[in-house]
């Protein structure tokens, strides 16, 4: 069916970094960060969530998960099937920029008050989770400053947001390393953890100085109880030569091949301009080919997330489309035009078909994420529509300024 556009949430509020899950009565969880401005009403930030059908009807009005004068970003939602909860993590800042988690009933209420996933004198960023569907346990991953170096570490929560294993290192290389995420093998009882990786510039950069030069993508084969069975995995390094740049990782398990696809988003020579390129891990963590493109048209492809959806042993791809090409740094290019794409893959994660334009319009649509019900077989797609002047600079380019939530539904023909 023809894609549907959906306006989400439209106020005054800097709204920003949406997320979305399905939940198994056929409806979407999505879930986004609200900070105020000159004109809000009040001063409080909040962590929102809005309930949408699979036909993309909202339901009911949202719900201010979270309320608070304390800065909250970037909440993350994943619906646990067992309990029929949801499980939001997001961050507060309070004397230092923690994570916090908070259980959700079907209607989207709150089932108890929040609670702390992380609580150590450092910030905490970039985190994402999965869930253990056999422990009925979250892995939750982020990347922290303790040491003045970015350090990506776990921790394994219940399905009552108890402490199952206090947080651990990922990896203990030199350099930086930001942005993991974490993705789960029902099949073995395993996790594949991925993140950026600077140790190519080993510990002379600060925070801010690793968006100034290249990097790789490296990643971790973790047991279901955390232990790190294959560390330190090159999923592509090249930064030492500074051929290209890796950023924006994900991950995806495939079902049926009994595999994972792992992909970021890629400056390579070999490609249009910027686009989004894959590699398949083994369930043991080896790598039998070498990387291959997922997404690559004319312009810029960038900034994704990639689910499998096994009825059709297939993957869709959204994300970011620039139709002119942008700056080898494009996630500080001010001069960008984005809009939300999607790619279909097929089992392997090559491409299938073209590049489907999801929405467009005069301002920037960054910051997709996408959720798929297998009973309708809806996919959600959802975003942060900038307020106009918000990515003029370069730092409401990276750091999300705010904007509305705007969402798509679609079918595949």
């Amino acid at each position: 069916m023809p894609v549907r556009t959906i306006e989400i949430c439209q106020n005054t509020y800097r709204k920003s970094l949406p997320d979305v899950a399905a939940a198994d009565d056929d409806t979407f969880f999505v879930v986004w960060a609200a900070a105020p401005d000159e004109e809000s009403p009040t001063a409080d930030y909040a962590i929102v969530c809005q309930k949408v059908s699979s036909t993309g009807a909202l339901i009911g009005e949202p719900i201010e998960i979270v309320k608070t004068t304390d800065i909250l970003m970037l909440p993350r939602i994943v619906y646990d099937p067992h309990s029929h909860r949801s499980l939001v993590i997001y961050c507060i800042g309070e004397e230092y920029f923690n994570i916090r988690g908070i259980f959700l009933e079907g209607t989207g209420k709150p089932v108890s008050p929040p609670f702390k996933v992380t609580d150590v004198p450092a910030n905490q960023f970039h985190y994402t989770m999965a869930l253990n569907t056999r422990r009925n346990q979250f892995l939750v991953v982020y990347n922290d400053f303790r040491d003045n170096i970015s350090t990506v570490y776990g921790v394994i929560i219940d399905s009552a947001g108890t402490i199952v294993k206090p947080e651990f290192p990922l990896c203990t290389a030199p350099g930086h390393q930001v942005n993991p995420v974490a993705c789960y093998n029902p099949d073995n009882d395993t996790y594949l953890i991925n993140w950026e990786d600077f140790r190519a510039h080993d510990n002379q950069l600060d925070a801010l100085a690793t968006l100034e030069v290249m990097t790789d993508i490296y990643g971790a084969l973790l047991s279901g109880d955390g232990q790190i069975l294959v560390g330190d995995i090159p999923l592509c390094a090249d930064a030492s030569d500074r051929n290209a740049d890796q950023r924006f990782n994900g991950i995806a398990y495939n079902t049926r091949r009994k595999e994972f696809l792992t992909s970021w988003t890629d400056t390579r020579d070999s490609l249009h301009n910027v686009g989004i390129v894959g590699r398949i891990v083994k369930p043991d963590g080896s790598m039998l080919d070498g990387d291959f493109v997922m997404v690559d048209a004319a312009g810029a492809q960038m900034i994704s997330h990639t689910i499998y959806v096994p009825e059709e042993d297939s993957y869709l791809v959204a994300c970011e489309r620039d139709y002119n090409d942008v700056d080898p740094f494009y996630f500080k290019d001010i001069k960008a035009h984005v809009s939300i794409a999607a790619q279909w893959l097929d089992g392997s994660g090559r491409p299938q078909g073209n590049l489907i334009d999801i929405y467009r319009s005069s301002t920037n649509q960054r910051f997709v994420r996408l959720a798929h019900h297998c009973q309708s077989n809806a996919f959600l797609f959802v975003w942060q529509s900038d307020f106009p002047g918000v990515s003029d600079s370069v730092e409401g380019h990276i750091m999300s300024a705010g904007g509305d939530i705007w969402g798509a539904l679609y079918k595949k023909d």
